[in-house]
């Protein structure tokens, strides 16, 4: 993944191996046929499918061949993260780029933890979703330029440690566990991380206990503070993490 910033690029500026399919997906009717308008207009681009819903989504992911979903943050049916869990459940190699508001902004860590490859905020401009499709479809990482600089910043201060997950501890926890500690590092509450992962809150309580004991950490509390602290598993994936040292 290239950790930079994406700016917009111009609409005459197309791919050379065709137009490049995009998946929209939008709660709102009228925000997907702007979003086709903008991409038909521009040239370069074939709308394969649209989506309303999650499910929608997955059926689109399983029987049409797309380069680049452009994905709601709060899609109807269990928002993005679910439509990241499918994707990867279908092994699907669609980028995923998400579209989201200003207050969605402290989840750009999270989604990169959880393989996103970048946001756009629907308050920006033509220019920047024409940019930020063609930059995913091309190197796989794209952020608007109008998303908040104390976040760029935070991304550019995490270091992707790939070899972390070797380390003594860490090692022995297991796949559920080593995403459960990425999530935590990416700062998401009890509550999120259990729409992330689909289980309840007491069962990330749970697990929460086991990591801190495996650790040797008093609690759940100086858990928080050792994967916030060292960032474990920001901008990767923990399944890629973990194939990665076996």
């Amino acid at each position: 993944m290239i950790a930079t910033v994406g700016f917009p690029v111009s609409p005459e500026q197309s791919s050379d191996e065709g137009p490049i399919r995009v998946l929209i997906a939008d709660g709102q009717a009228l925000m997907r046929h702007g979003m086709r308008a903008i991409l038909d207009l521009s040239g370069g681009f074939e709308v394969v499918a649209e989506a309303g819903n999650v499910n929608e989504v997955t059926q689109h992911l399983a029987g049409v061949q797309v380069d680049v979903a452009l994905v709601e943050m709060e899609l109807p049916g269990g928002g993005v993260f679910e439509v990241l869990k499918h994707r990867t459940r279908l092994k699907a190699a669609v980028k995923v780029l998400v579209a989201g508001t200003r207050t969605a902004e402290p989840q750009l860590l999270p989604l990169l933890a959880a393989s996103a490859c970048g946001m756009i905020l629907k308050e920006g401009g033509a220019a920047t979703v024409i940019g930020g499709i063609r930059e995913v479809h091309r190197t796989s990482f794209f952020v608007a330029p109008d998303i908040s600089r104390k976040v760029i910043d935070r991304w550019h201060r995490t270091p992707a440690r790939p070899g972390s997950w070797a380390q003594p501890g860490v090692a022995q926890l297991s796949n559920r566990e080593r995403e459960m500690l990425t999530c935590i590092g990416a700062g998401m509450a009890n509550r999120e991380i259990a729409s992330h992962l689909s289980i309840s809150v007491k069962t990330v309580e749970a697990h929460k206990s086991h990591i801190a004991t495996k650790l040797g950490l008093r609690g759940a509390v100086d858990l928080v503070r050792f994967a916030t602290r060292e960032q474990w598993g920001v901008g990767q994936s923990p399944l890629a993490q973990s194939s990665s040292i076996l």
